[in-house]
């Protein structure tokens, strides 16, 4: 039998012990993970959090929507999700299930079972419907249908973008409030240096920039009641980005397609180094867009606890009280932001519950516990916080409350 060479038999030696640190380590991270023993206080928590008032009432009461993404999957599967989301929220918005991958998975055949659920869902419970979403080019989760991304031929193109919104928005005409009628148009973190600063895909690549308008155009055509809005991501905080939203939705105005409306998503990751947005920030946001004459609203609000730090010492200097503190100081500050500019009229959690894994988690192959109530539906910090919150928002004059759940 040949012997391997030395330097060989080290080398094969260097990379299992590698291996095995890397395995280790992800073992270590992956048992270290926020809220894998459950939470300190939870009984505690929930005890309180039974007699209080719910947070959709409060939400009634300052004239905002307060919602929440959902999984049709999981309303459907989990028979704690329902109660919880009718109980606390008085609008929702579907995570994929109105996405074109999910409800025009091939370009002859359109699937609105869950779609159907979740609106009739809604009406059942006195809740508003936020579309999400007719447009949206680079979508993950689920991604575009093949038959849709392929395509190269503009007249094409425009003709299917026609058939989706017009079927689509038409179907729920009267029912869906709210459409995200293009989702994040812009490049992931604002460089202008292709597009101008608009996320390339089939829809900016074969019909150009002026795909946005028509796809307003089409929607308001489809259903005249439904407030249309665009929704990026990244744009709470000043920057580049956040200057270019703002032209787009500047010339979007002034070239009259009908824009009503201006999402702004929450997605606070301290992973990425970034300071959690503070008060004044947003409240400046908004303000400046509702100028333009937009209704504003924060869209996909969900605030992470895992810093680089606590990757980088596998999790043991993670500071559970510390982190959930934080936590709920974000929840608050952007609600508040919301409450102070009478043009914001809802805030969006992006979810509501720890126990099914966010976009971020999957992704990054990361658990997190991101949202206001944890793995068994037990309130949060977060969830105090904005009870808090709501409670102390002067009503709104003129706001029109919505119709009472049936209990």
């Amino acid at each position: 039998m040949t012997r391997l060479p030395r330097f060989l038999k080290v080398l094969i030696r260097a990379f299992v012990a590698i291996v095995a640190l890397v395995v280790l380590a992800i073992a270590v991270i992956w048992l270290n993970a926020p809220g894998r023993f459950g939470l300190e206080g939870a009984e505690e928590r929930a005890a309180a959090w039974k007699d209080g008032p719910r947070l959709r009432d409060l939400a009634d009461r300052a004239g905002v929507r307060f919602g929440s993404a959902v999984m049709v999957r999981d309303l459907e599967g989990d028979p704690a999700y329902g109660p919880v989301l009718a109980r606390e929220f008085n609008s929702v918005t579907p995570f994929v299930d109105m996405k074109w991958g999910t409800i025009h998975p091939e370009r002859e055949r359109y699937d609105f079972e869950r779609a159907d659920q979740l609106v009739d869902f809604a009406e059942a419970h006195g809740m508003r419907v936020r579309g999400h979403t007719l447009v949206y080019g680079q979508v993950v989760d689920p991604p575009n249908p093949e038959y849709l991304s392929a395509l190269t031929n503009p007249g094409e193109l425009r003709a299917l973008m026609e058939d989706h919104i017009r079927t689509v928005a038409g179907r729920y005409a009267g029912r869906v409030e709210t459409w995200d009628v293009v989702n994040e148009p812009l490049v992931p973190f604002g460089d202008r240096s292709r597009g101008d600063g608009l996320a390339q895909h089939v829809f900016s690549q074969v019909l150009g920039p002026g795909y946005i308008g028509e796809a307003l155009r089409l929607a308001r055509q489809a259903d005249p009641g439904a407030r249309l809005f665009l929704n990026e991501f990244g744009v709470l905080q000043p920057g580049p980005k956040q200057e270019r939203y703002y032209r787009l939705v500047k010339e979007l105005r002034e070239e009259g397609a009908p824009l009503d409306g201006v999402g702004f998503q929450g997605h606070v990751l301290p992973l990425l180094g970034n300071p959690d947005p503070t008060r004044e920030q947003i409240e400046t946001t908004l303000r400046h867009f509702a100028e333009l004459g937009v209704q504003v609203e924060i869209t996909e609000l969900n605030v992470f606890t895992r810093t680089a730090r606590d990757v980088l010492t596998l999790g043991f200097g993670y500071d559970e009280a510390a982190a959930l503190a934080r936590q709920a100081k974000v929840y608050a500050t952007v609600t508040q932001a919301c409450l102070a500019v009478p043009e914001c009229r809802g805030v969006t959690l992006w979810t509501f519950t720890d126990r099914y894994p966010t976009t971020v988690e999957t992704l990054t192959h990361l658990e997190d516990i991101p949202l206001i109530f944890d793995n068994d539906y037990r309130p949060k910090p977060a969830a105090f916080a904005l009870r808090e919150t709501l409670a102390r928002a002067a009503p709104r004059p003129g706001q029109t409350e919505p119709a009472a759940p049936e209990e």
